[in-house]
């Protein structure tokens, strides 16, 4: 057999200074993901869906255009939203 073949069929010896990679790296990686979750995720700024304000329905009549379904209470308004204004259309019945 060839040297090559004899080091192949070997097992493998698990030594400290592999261990300690092995370690070292876990602990790595557990700290990127505490960095990311204690400081990047936090100013994404992901806004929670609101209690007091609801959003029924949405509709994209144009590029820039949308008509949008709001509910605040027990009513509910239909208000068109473009680049350059906001009109409230009309009170609207939503079950």
């Amino acid at each position: 057999m060839t040297p090559e073949a004899l080091t192949l069929q070997t097992s493998p010896i698990i030594t400290f200074g592999y261990v300690m990679q092995i370690i070292f790296s876990l602990a790595v990686i557990v700290a990127f993901i505490y960095v990311i979750g204690r400081f990047v995720l936090p100013k994404l700024k992901i806004t929670p869906t609101g209690k007091i304000i609801q959003v029924v329905d949405r509709a994209f009549l144009e590029p820039q255009v949308s008509a949008w379904i709001l509910k605040v209470g027990k009513k509910a308004w239909l208000v068109v939203i473009s680049n350059k204004q906001v009109a409230k259309i009309d009170e609207v019945e939503v079950e």
